[in-house]
C-alpha cells in the first residue's frame, strides 16, 4: 500500500470527498474521571469468580476497535506508565511492514473496523509516522470508508506539534496535553497477583479496556489489548499472536496470563507516585539484566 505522501493528488482529494471530516478534530482526553473510577469499582466486584459463575464473564474483546502501539519512544517520563516507557525506556518501533500485513489481513478477513488508534509511547515520534498514517488513510479510502483513524498524543514538544499539524484534516487527534508535571495515573505496576484483594478474581474476564479500547497490535504481536503487549515486552513471554486473530478467538489464555500482572485490572486509587509490587520489581530487574547481556533487540 502506498503512503499518504506518495498518493496522487487526485486520489487524495477523492478520498477526502468520500470521508466526512470529524466536526471536532482535536479532543482533550482525561485518563482519570469519576465515571471511570465508578466503572472500575464495579468491575472489581463483578469479576469475582462466584459472580462470574452465575452471570458469566462481563467483557468480550472487541472485534471493531483496534489500538496499534507503533513505538515505545516517548518524550515524557510519566510515572505509572502502562507501556513502561518511563520504567524501561526503549527506542522500539513497529516496522511499517507489520502495519501493511495487518491491513492486508484485515482485507482478506473482510474486517470492517470502526476505529483504529495509533498510540505508543508517543506515536508521532515513530520515524515513519507519516507513512503509517498514509497507509491507514489509503486503506480507509479503498476498503473501509466508515473507519475513524485516531492519533493519541501527549501534544508535548515542537516536533510532536509539527507532526500533528501536518496530518490530513480527516484524521482525529486525541490530545492529553501533558506537561512535565506528573498527572494522576492508576498504579499500573501494582500487580493484582501480589495482593489478597483479587484472590477470588477470574482474570479471564479481562476489563473494560478489551471492550472499549479494542484489540491490541504491538511490535510483540496481537493481544486482547495493547497494554498486554507492553507487559509482554518486559516479561518476555513471547505470547503475542503472530497473525490477525479470528473473530472466534476470545484470547482468554492471554487474559489469564497478563491481567494478574496489570494494575488496570479492577479498582485502585489514582496516584502521582510510582507504586510497584514485587512481581514488577523482579520483572524490570530481569529485563535490565537481559538488556545488558544481549542489547535491546531481545524485546524488539
Amino acid at each position: 500500500m502506498a503512503s499518504f505522501d506518495r498518493m496522487p493528488s487526485g486520489a487524495i482529494q477523492d478520498c477526502k470527498r468520500r470521508v466526512r471530516a470529524p466536526s471536532a478534530r482535536t479532543a482533550i482526553h482525561r485518563n482519570i474521571t469519576l465515571k471511570r473510577l465508578l466503572l472500575d469499582f464495579g468491575h472489581a466486584i463483578r469479576c469475582q469468580r462466584p459472580l462470574v459463575r452465575i452471570l458469566g464473564r462481563p467483557f468480550v474483546r472487541s472485534r471493531r476497535w483496534v489500538e496499534i502501539d507503533i513505538t515505545y519512544r516517548c518524550n515524557l517520563r510519566c510515572l505509572n506508565c502502562n507501556r513502561s516507557c518511563t520504567q524501561a525506556p526503549a527506542a522500539i518501533d513497529m516496522p511499517v511492514a507489520q502495519v501493511e500485513a495487518f491491513l492486508a489481513d484485515s482485507v482478506s478477513a473482510g474486517m470492517q473496523w470502526r476505529r483504529i488508534r495509533l498510540l505508543g509511547g508517543e506515536p508521532t515520534l515513530h520515524p515513519d509516522f507519516k507513512s503509517i498514517v498514509g497507509l491507514l488513510d489509503r486503506y480507509r479510502c479503498d476498503h473501509d470508508p466508515g473507519l475513524r483513524i485516531v492519533i493519541c498524543t501527549n501534544g508535548r514538544g515542537r516536533r510532536v506539534r509539527e507532526m500533528l499539524s501536518a496530518l490530513p484534516p480527516q484524521i482525529i487527534i486525541k490530545n492529553t496535553h501533558k506537561t512535565d508535571r506528573q498527572r494522576l495515573f492508576r498504579p499500573f505496576n501494582n500487580a493484582p497477583i501480589d495482593g489478597r484483594r483479587y484472590r477470588l478474581a477470574d482474570f479471564g474476564c479481562g476489563c473494560r479496556i478489551i471492550q472499549d479500547c479494542g484489540l491490541g497490535l504491538t511490535p510483540q504481536g496481537y493481544y486482547p489489548c495493547a497494554i498486554a503487549g507492553g507487559i509482554d515486552r518486559i516479561f518476555g513471554f513471547g505470547l503475542g499472536r503472530r497473525s490477525l486473530p479470528s473473530v472466534e478467538d476470545d484470547m482468554i489464555d492471554l487474559l489469564e496470563r497478563f491481567c494478574p500482572l496489570c494494575g488496570q485490572f479492577g479498582f485502585s486509587w489514582p496516584t502521582r507516585q510510582l507504586r510497584m509490587s514485587p512481581v514488577w520489581e523482579r520483572g524490570y530487574a530481569r529485563y535490565y539484566r537481559c538488556q545488558s547481556r544481549t542489547g535491546p533487540s531481545l524485546f524488539a
